[in-house]
């Protein structure tokens, strides 16, 4: 019979050996913050951070009418140019990479690729998964995932943040805006 591990000490043993941070972004504050916790984990941990941008059904970049070819280049372009700028490459391994499907597919293929020792994301909190602080995509890669996710919360200013109410689901809290 197999042994059964406790789960912290296999992450705290995935953390030590070196294996990448894998986070998600869109160009949003939200997942600029995802972005900012994931370098300063990375940075602290002395390991390398892969930021992924998953292009989804239409993507980003350009418009529904342009080339997928040229939505992909223009995703490129922002993922390594704007998304990414306030990162110090000087002293992060950063590594982009702009992948095809959903958000929770394409970064979860991206950090079995990379064997990455976590996935972190930021939350929109705004998504159909009926939880008032995981959106849609954060939802799934922690229903899915089969490494450790953080999941870093919008700001306190954001739209759907509700401190009070923890365990409200949104369809049951009238929109007052």
């Amino acid at each position: 019979m197999d042994e059964v591990r406790d789960p912290t000490v296999e992450h705290c043993e995935r953390l030590g050996t070196g294996r990448p941070i894998v986070v998600g972004t869109d160009g949003s504050s939200e997942s600029e913050r995802g972005v900012r916790y994931a370098a300063e984990l990375a940075s602290a941990l002395g390991v390398g951070l892969v930021v992924v941008h998953a292009m989804g059904l239409i993507g980003t970049g350009g418009d529904w009418r342009s080339r997928p070819d040229d939505r992909h280049a223009d995703a490129e372009e922002l993922l390594r140019g704007r998304w990414t700028a306030f990162l110090d490459r000087g002293a992060l391994d950063v590594t982009t990479e702009v992948v095809d499907g959903t958000g929770s597919l394409g970064l979860m293929r991206v950090a079995d690729d990379v064997d990455a020792s976590m996935i972190v994301v930021g939350s929109h909190g705004s998504g159909g998964s009926g939880d008032p602080f995981l959106g849609s995509t954060s939802h799934r890669i922690v229903a899915d995932s089969h490494r450790p996710v953080v999941v870093v919360p919008p700001g306190d200013n954001h739209r759907h943040y509700r401190p009070t109410g923890a365990g409200v689901r949104f369809d049951s809290v009238a929109d007052t805006d």
